[in-house]
């Protein structure tokens, strides 16, 4: 490594050939064949010894791709009872504590509506197996937000059993996904679905699950309409940030302006995160559970959502080059830690649900 100078073509093990443009002591920088730079640590050129294995060696070791299996084994992944998941933690957009709605139940139950879906209408690629369960989605009071209440047949003793419920909102942001995995809990009526929104993976729970669930494939595209509940959220209070860049990055950066016979970049002392967006998981939280920070492009009023007025906002999450991912974030006043309501421009933070469910299939 330490002979290799500007010009020379080497092989990075994870991001394939190209043309070194600088050497630093700990930085090499890199033209890649597809015409992408890349400034990189030295020690990542270095390629372990597993990587040097032969590929069948690698095969026999990792064993078959999920994805290589026949569907429903390629999409789905059963849980056991090792891993509990509760809903209870959903309702603090709305209220207290849970009980308040385990107290109406008796009122909701006989007014809920049967939920209607894509699965319901169109004719699904594949047959349910015969041993997963069966069951319906309610709603109260309306089908497009208000309460979920997931019910399955039990149908060796000719009853129906409450499963769960929880608060959804249906009326989200439209949003291209190419499906990876669909996690199935303890039960077989709820999952949440993992899938690549644009260079991203992302989690949520799916609020449709017994009606689509034949539908879905993995490594294949889904338009899904994806909403997040907020736990809380507040006006963005961390606006910029000093920096100190690395002496190496900045003489890398100076010898692609060079090449390109432009004037070098000055040196930033702070990075101004005005219209950052920022989507992660939050820690030791559900995995359909995400810390955000995004400037809002829209704000809708709602009123009486599950007995709380707010607001949706559609604000920007990802970005993607000069693509924007925009996410529908529904905030009622009781998550919302602001003095005055969220307004268009303005950056928000806080912490997140996210649930969704299939709009159609692409072909």
């Amino acid at each position: 490594m330490n002979s290799i100078g500007r010009g020379s073509i080497i092989e990075h093990p994870e991001h394939g050939r190209g043309v070194v443009t600088f050497v630093g002591d700990d930085y090499i920088g890199m033209c890649f064949d597809n015409g992408g730079n890349a400034l990189l640590k030295r020690s990542s050129f270095e390629r372990r010894e597993e990587d040097e294995k032969p590929a069948q060696s690698m095969i026999e070791e990792v064993g078959i791709k999920r994805t290589d299996l026949p569907w429903p084994d390629s999409t789905f992944v059963f849980e056991g009872d090792d891993e509990p998941h509760y809903m209870g933690s959903h309702w603090s957009p709305f209220m207290n504590d849970v009980t308040e709605v385990l107290q109406r139940l008796p009122e909701v139950l006989p007014q809920a509506l049967v939920q209607t879906g894509y699965g319901e209408h169109y004719p699904a690629p594949h047959e349910i197996p015969s041993d997963w369960p069966r069951g319906v989605i309610q709603t109260w009071p309306l089908r497009v937000k208000g309460m979920s209440l997931i019910v399955r047949i039990d149908e060796s003793n000719k009853q129906l059993l409450l499963v769960s419920f929880f608060p959804f909102f249906a009326e989200g942001s439209q949003t291209a996904l190419t499906l990876d995995r669909v996690d199935v809990w303890e039960g077989g009526c709820e999952a949440q679905i993992s899938a690549k929104w644009g260079d991203a993976e992302v989690t949520f729970f799916d609020t449709q699950f017994l009606l689509n669930r034949a539908w879905y494939e993995a490594s294949k595209r889904y338009d899904f309409v994806l909403a997040g509940l907020a736990y809380s959220a507040r006006p963005a209070t961390v606006f910029s940030m000093p920096v100190q860049q690395n002496p190496e990055t900045l003489a890398w950066l100076g010898q692609l302006a060079a090449d390109r016979g432009e004037d070098p970049p000055e040196e930033m002392n702070e990075i101004n995160l005005t219209g950052m967006a920022m989507f992660l998981p939050v820690d030791s939280w559900g995995k359909d559970d995400y810390q955000f920070r995004a400037p809002i492009k829209q704000v809708r009023e709602f009123q009486n959502f599950l007995g709380q007025d707010g607001w949706r906002v559609r604000a920007t999450v990802f970005r993607f080059g000069n693509e924007d991912a925009d996410l529908d974030i529904v905030i009622t006043r009781r998550a919302w830690g602001g003095d005055a309501p969220p307004q268009v421009g303005q950056d928000i933070e806080g912490t997140l649900w996210l649930q969704g469910h299939l709009w159609y299939p692409h072909k």
